[in-house]
């Protein structure tokens, strides 16, 4: 299915998507006089599973789109008031309220890691702290998203991958920008038709268990399902009787007018419990036998990229993966969005918000981050300076962990670059909308830029992730100040 060549817009936000906390502060911070004072925020991720050495940023397109469109209405801000959420000045400031912050950003489909900053804004603390749970809703899930549907690629060694989940995702008409996080992530394709209209991703059509309950037989639900979608048919079979199930689509199949050919009617067969590879081998083999074309055969249910890498393992004949709400469950939020530095007098003073460990403590500072590769361009590791010091050289690197305070050497660095760049100036694109397909291309490629020892789907490697000496320090001066 070709890419759209000017997709819809995204979903209109209303201001009430927004927590009341958020007007809440600006009226507060309206009494205080700390409003229109410039503060600088900042977004990082903390791993959301177990074992996972890297992750996909995704959702940076639908967050920029919401806003800079950002508009609250007359009527929304009206309820506010009547609520007793916003007085007089707060709903004047709100109503003539054009966004107007600064943003900086790791590139969407790029590889990012377990506590860094990936995303930061900087404007008016009314406004800067206002887009928290945009922040928040945009790059949390869709991040988690990508990086499973990441995941369960390299484990499939180059088998399909089909989101199945979006479609009932969070609201009543699904979630499209999942199956986007998806696709960017390594999906091939979805079910989600929102999805595919607005982002051009290409549909599977999976058949429904009630499609074929409504039948009078199963042969004629088959026969029907190939009828009604010749090119995007995927076949359910019960586990329990598999090969009998196999022979009712063969039967269908067989009974298809004489021009129509198995290879023009892609037709996959769905396995969504039991030994699948058992089940596809012996499926595969009664095919043949009959004449037909051994099928595509799709793994579904309680999928995850282990179970999906034991199959594999087994070399069972399995070539497509169907990834439910199991696979891309959302237990966790992963995202932080935290205030780093507020103007005062003039200056920037940095701000920390003081957790149980030192890893869980926010960084203070406006920073610069920075990735250094080796000759190859393998990422090495990522260190964050203060906006005010001198970018640390390649050679013989020293990297203060974030989370273990321990001193990392990348002796073998030989150059680097900047994670974050520009991406909005006073609330205005700088740049046009890149394709998801781009998008996609540039995960596939970070993702190959890895070394193996990051890519493990079971204990990966810990990625070099921290600070320089200045920020470290002035991360335990704020500590020890809290006491």
């Amino acid at each position: 299915m070709p890419a759209p060549a000017a997709p819809p817009a995204y979903i209109p936000t209303t201001a009430l998507a927004l927590d009341v906390e958020s007007f809440v502060t600006i009226r507060a911070s309206i009494k205080a006089g700390t409003a229109d004072a410039r503060a600088a925020f900042e977004c990082s991720l903390v791993a959301p599973f177990e074992h996972a050495g890297f992750l996909i940023f995704a959702g940076l397109e639908p967050l920029l789109e919401s806003l800079e469109r950002f508009r609250p209405k007359a009527d929304d801000l009206a309820w506010l008031q009547s609520a007793g959420v916003i007085d007089t000045a707060t709903r004047e400031r709100l109503a003539s309220m054009r966004f107007a912050c600064d943003v900086e950003a790791a590139p969407e489909g790029s590889v990012v890691f377990p506590g860094e900053p990936v995303l930061s804004i900087e404007g008016p603390f009314w406004q800067a702290q206002m887009m928290s749970s945009l922040v928040l809703s945009a790059l949390s899930e869709p991040t988690i998203v990508a990086t499973k549907a990441m995941r369960c690629a390299l484990a499939a060694e180059g088998g399909e991958i089909v989101e199945a989940s979006a479609t009932t995702a969070h609201r009543l008409g699904g979630n499209p920008l999942l199956a986007r996080a998806a696709f960017v992530g390594g999906a091939d394709a979805t079910t989600c038709t929102l999805a595919a209209r607005r982002f051009g991703i290409p549909l599977r059509a999976t058949q429904p268990l009630r499609a074929v309950l409504a039948s009078a037989s199963e042969t004629g639900a088959y026969e029907a399902w190939l009828d009604a979608a010749p090119d995007l048919a995927v076949l359910r079979v019960d586990a329990k009787d598999a090969l009998a199930g196999g022979a009712r689509v063969i039967a269908a199949i067989k009974k298809r007018p004489k021009k129509s050919t198995w290879h023009a009617l892609q037709v996959a067969i769905e396995l969504g419990s039991g030994d699948r590879a058992e089940l596809a081998t012996e499926l595969t083999r009664a095919f043949v036998a009959s004449g037909v074309r051994a099928p595509v055969i799709a793994a579904s249910g309680d999928l995850d990229e282990w179970r999906i890498a034991e199959l594999r393992r087994r070399q069972a004949p399995l070539t497509s993966f169907i990834l439910g709400p199991h696979t891309l469950q959302l237990p966790v939020r992963p995202a932080c969005y935290e205030l780093v530095a507020i103007e005062e007098d003039g200056d920037w003073s940095p701000r920390l918000r003081l957790g149980p460990t030192l890893a869980l403590s926010s960084d203070p500072g406006r920073k610069v981050l920075m990735r250094y590769f080796d000759s190859d361009l393998r990422p090495l590791g990522d260190l964050a300076h203060a906006t005010n010091e001198r970018l640390h050289g390649a050679r013989d690197l020293k990297i203060i962990d974030r989370s273990t305070g321990f001193v990392t050497h990348l002796p073998s660095a030989t150059t680097s670059a900047p994670v974050l760049s520009k991406v909005m100036r006073a609330g205005k694109r700088v740049a046009r909308p890149e394709s998801v397909f781009d998008t996609r291309e540039r995960a596939r490629k970070a993702v190959g830029s890895l070394f193996d020892r990051y890519l493990r789907l079971t204990s990966p490697r810990h990625y070099p992730i921290g600070t320089t000496p200045a920020l470290a320090t002035l991360k335990s001066d704020l500590i020890a100040g809290t006491g």
